[in-house]
């Protein structure tokens, strides 16, 4: 078992290598726990990394919004396969039709079609996540719905508002009281309360001269509450909150979540999930699945502004591995520590890349050019010096993101594409790092035998 202080020269030398201002890891395995927290809190004070420092969730927080949802399903109150509308009649994005056969099931898996990331920055207020589903109705459904993976911020969003109906609650209340408070842990989504306790700032390092400098806002986006912009807790929190995952019990011994929840959570959605999420084998209901079978293992990262965070669940095994961090290279040093701990501790390995430009397939370009859009913004795929190029072109409203972490918005540049298998129109994106490239995959051919869709990490649909 890793003792307290293994980890601890660990997560320290990793820091100091990515340039990680204070971090917090857990390693709870079967009843033991080893701890570590290094570094400063806030760059700008000197305050300490505490046992006790919160950190921002970020979006291993939808696996709690995804739990609230499941709690709320064994005690007969939300069925899965409903459509939402029979909970939210105000739910109307612009695809009508489309629009009425998403179901509960499809906002936990990330099936709906709904906007990845649209953060309009509503004001505070308990009614947000209402006047968010106002904002629907200028936002399109992508795709078919069910039929695809694409990670969606608003899904989420529309699973908090869905929790507030059938509780009566403010989302906020709601997980504080069903989930944050009978668990026992150390984490809020209230403002107020960050006052109150030790708080890690976000920092942002300059890739160029890595100076490291507070973000200059702690919390952005209230509307995206549910899929992470609000909570924060500390590393035994998020400890905790695993180990619920093991059998459904809090730490204290009282039922959680029943044993039909916890599979239903784990049990993989997709048939194909080729490219959708890096490290990632398929999706569950709240979860993203690393591996798959009688062994499985569960996870999901986080970012906000200036933070990293990252959780993992091996149910089988009865191990719970956790690390916060309060800088925008925070993912460097949790992919590097969880990889090397799971590998080491549990035989856990990362899926390799299955999208390797080579070898190459040969395709009709021409059949794949045009133009595809969505809420984040468009795709242009196009024939340069007789090579397929793809170009996404970010929405504006997304600049907010790179500013508010420090970073200038970039000018999109056109990246080759080369094909790795035709018959299911695979691509892989060259991002101009040597050995770097990234999955895109084309869809649902329309009366033209050209793809309807594409995915760049979300879906676009084809404008033209």
């Amino acid at each position: 078992m890793m003792t307290s202080e293994e980890l601890t020269r660990r997560l320290a030398d990793l820091a100091e290598e990515c340039n990680v201002a204070g971090a917090a890891a857990a390693l709870w395995h079967d009843g033991r726990v080893a701890r570590a927290g290094i570094g400063t809190a806030n760059v700008a004070t000197g305050a300490p990394v505490l046992p006790d420092t919160l950190f921002a969730a970020g979006s291993v927080t939808k696996v709690f919004t995804a739990s609230l949802a499941m709690a709320l399903v064994d005690d007969g109150l939300l069925e899965l396969d409903a459509p939402v509308r029979a909970y939210l009649p105000e739910f109307k994005p612009v695809h009508s039709e489309r629009a009425a056969a998403i179901t509960v099931r499809m906002l936990l898996n990330h099936s709906s079609g709904l906007p990845g990331d649209y953060m309009p920055d509503l004001a505070s207020g308990d009614d947000v996540l209402e006047r968010l589903m106002g904002e629907l109705a200028t936002l399109p459904v992508t795709g078919v719905p069910g039929e695809r993976w694409s990670y969606s911020n608003m899904g989420m969003g529309t699973l908090g508002r869905l929790i507030e109906v059938i509780t009566g609650e403010s989302y906020n209340t709601a997980l504080d009281t069903r989930v944050l408070r009978p668990l026992g842990l150390n984490a809020t989504a209230d403002a107020e309360e960050l006052l109150l306790r030790s708080v890690a700032v976000g920092h942002t390092v300059d890739p160029t001269t890595g100076n490291v400098s507070p973000v200059s806002r702690l919390r952005a986006w209230p509307e995206n509450g549910p899929a992470g912009s609000r909570l924060w807790l500390d590393v035994d929190a998020l400890i905790d909150f695993g180990r619920t995952h093991i059998d459904g019990t809090t730490p204290d011994g009282r039922r959680f979540l029943s044993p039909w929840a916890l599979h239903e959570m784990r049990e993989p959605q997709f048939d194909d999930f080729w490219g959708c999420f890096p490290m990632y084998v398929n999706y569950g209901l709240g979860w993203a699945v690393v591996r798959e079978g009688d062994d499985p293992v569960l996870a999901h990262g986080g970012a906000n502004l200036g933070m990293h965070s990252t959780l993992y669940v091996l149910p089988r095994q009865k191990a719970v591995l956790a690390v916060l961090t309060n800088s925008t290279t925070g993912f460097q040093l949790y992919s590097a520590l969880c990889e090397r701990l799971l590998r080491e501790c549990f035989g856990v390995h990362s899926p390799a890349s299955t999208y390797s430009p080579r070898p190459a397939v040969e395709v009709d370009n021409e059949h794949f050019t045009g133009v595809y859009r969505s809420p984040n913004g468009q795709v242009s795929v196009d024939v340069r010096d007789g090579r397929l190029h793809l170009r996404l072109t970010p929405a504006p409203h997304l600049d907010a993101w790179e500013r508010l972490n420090g970073r200038t918005p970039g000018v999109s540049q056109a990246l080759p594409l080369v094909c790795v298998d035709s018959e299911q129109r695979r691509f892989s994106l060259g991002l101009g790092g040597p050995g770097t490239s990234a999955a895109v995959q084309f869809y649902d051919p329309g009366a033209d035998g050209r793809p309807t869709l594409v995915r760049v990490g979300t879906l676009y649909e084809r404008a033209r």
